[in-house]
């Protein structure tokens, strides 16, 4: 898998192969993650995982933010493991928190040649969250690029999340975390 760091990817004018991209944080690299992962890799296009190298949670909520259930290390193994074929990483900072939705998806998509994309029907992204899937979607449509929202992935009837394997993890429910990461206890 090829790391590349959002500014190096934004430089670069070299990327030729047309791509299928999801966004998000990817703490955990849980089963809902997984189902976004899953539909880029199943495309015919190169895939492409956008990330960060620190949650935005953590950079506005330094005192509040409960912490990574992985460290990014382990983030980009599993990627790896999943079949991503490129990682792109961002350093989440106070420049690239005032980058409009809209913008970000636009230099993105000129960036990795996107040809498709799929996000959780709860993502948001840009300037104080101004851009949801919806958003996405119009924007992707305007722009000849196919996408797909994609509903959460529910256990027990409550979506899989990261906050939810927190949770998990914070009461010593190593089981149902494990269940909720798609692993065996033994690979938290």
């Amino acid at each position: 898998m090829d790391i590349i760091h959002w500014d190096d990817l934004i430089k670069n004018k070299e990327w030729k192969e047309e791509s299928a991209a999801t966004i998000g944080v990817f703490d955990g690299v849980h089963r809902g993650h997984r189902s976004l992962i899953d539909q880029i890799t199943a495309s015919p296009y190169k895939s492409v995982v956008v990330t960060f190298t620190i949650s935005p949670r953590q950079f506005f909520h330094k005192d509040s933010y409960q912490g990574d259930i992985i460290t990014l290390e382990r983030k980009v193994e599993l990627l790896a493991e999943a079949g991503i074929d490129a990682c792109v990483l961002i350093d989440f900072s106070d420049d690239f928190s005032k980058i409009t939705g809209r913008d970000f998806l636009k230099r993105l998509s000129r960036a990795v040649n996107m040809r498709h994309i799929v996000v959780g029907a709860d993502f948001h992204c840009g300037y104080r969250n101004d851009t949801d899937a919806a958003a996405v979607k119009r924007f992707a449509e305007e722009s000849g690029i196919s996408t797909v929202i994609a509903p959460p992935v529910m256990d027990s009837g409550l979506p899989v999340s990261s906050s939810r394997i927190r949770h998990a993890l914070a009461l010593g429910e190593h089981v149902l975390a494990a269940s909720l990461l798609g692993r065996g206890i033994d690979r938290l």
